[in-house]
């Protein structure tokens, strides 16, 4: 969803849909970090070695307000 965007519309896509989600639940497909560091978790999947798929996920701690 966030592949053509600059790095600023990504953080501005990531708060958007972190403002969303309490009214709805999001599925977002993303290689950027600002996207996977506002989640609450993440899902990750990467083909390991030999012929099958390693799946990993990982409840992020919340992100500390910067003043």
């Amino acid at each position: 969803v966030d592949m053509f965007l600059d790095g600023a519309n990504v953080e501005r896509l990531a708060k958007m849909i972190k403002q969303q989600a309490n009214l709805a639940q999001f599925i977002v497909v993303s290689l950027r970090r600002p996207m996977i560091e506002s989640s609450e978790r993440t899902i990750g999947v990467t083909q390991a070695r030999g012929a099958y798929t390693q799946v990993l996920g990982l409840k992020l701690p919340p992100k500390k307000a910067v003043r």
